[in-house]
């Protein structure tokens, strides 16, 4: 636990954050305990992304340079969404000198902050799988399992938003909405569940798998 981000010891004045694992784009400057600005997009992150970043930052009137600290969603969340999110913060490194900090956090983790239960927090991995995280600590363990078992061993779960809607019939009680404004009360909520990185890399607990082709003979 000594990795992640302890509050005294954060002395970074302007800090902004960038979360694109939903197809609602979340863009925000960070206070204590609250927002300086924040701003959504419901544009594809390719599209979104610098633009709401910009005005978020003009809001506070500062430049996209003047950042020394950036906060992103590793995920899980939308793949597209992650990557492009990851190649934004890391153009932002390298235009920028001092380059800034770079804060990770995992979605489960805030699900977590955001609901306030100790009841396990659930996710869409792939097609008949789930992530579910377990754990009193600010950093939970995270695992996957098949969406039988994450439903029947774990039915109290809180379960962030599902696109795909892989799972039918969750009650409406056991949604996150994933609201970061609403939900998130600045650096106090943050701070505790992100961790310094080097590189902003998408979360990937296991690889993608696939299938190697192999031509059928038969076929004409």
């Amino acid at each position: 636990m000594e990795d992640y981000a302890i509050s005294e010891q954060f002395d970074a004045k302007l800090s902004l954050l960038v979360d694109a694992s939903t197809p609602i784009l979340q863009v925000g400057v960070l206070g204590k305990n609250d927002w300086k600005s924040f701003h959504t997009s419901e544009k594809q992150a390719l599209e979104g992304l610098f633009f709401a970043a910009k005005q978020t930052l003009e809001e506070v009137g500062q430049p996209l340079s003047s950042m020394d600290a950036i906060f992103f969603c590793e995920g899980p969340g939308s793949t597209l969404g992650l990557r492009i999110s990851c190649a934004f913060i890391r153009t932002l490194q390298w235009a920028n000198h001092p380059t800034p900090r770079v804060y990770m956090y995992n979605a489960l983790d805030l699900g977590k902050v955001m609901c306030g239960t100790e009841a396990s927090i659930q996710a869409p991995f792939r097609k008949g799988f789930r992530f579910v995280r377990t754990g009193k600590n600010a950093v939970g363990k995270k695992e996957i399992l098949s969406t039988e078992d994450a439903l029947s061993r774990f039915p109290e779960s809180m379960h962030l938003p599902d696109p795909r809607s892989l799972v039918e019939d969750l009650p409406e009680s056991q949604k996150i909405p994933y609201s970061l404004k609403d939900q998130v009360e600045g650096l106090d909520d943050l701070l505790p569940v992100s961790k310094l990185c080097e590189l902003a890399t998408p979360y990937a607990p296991r690889p993608a798998e696939f299938q190697k082709w192999r031509p059928n003979p038969r076929a004409t």
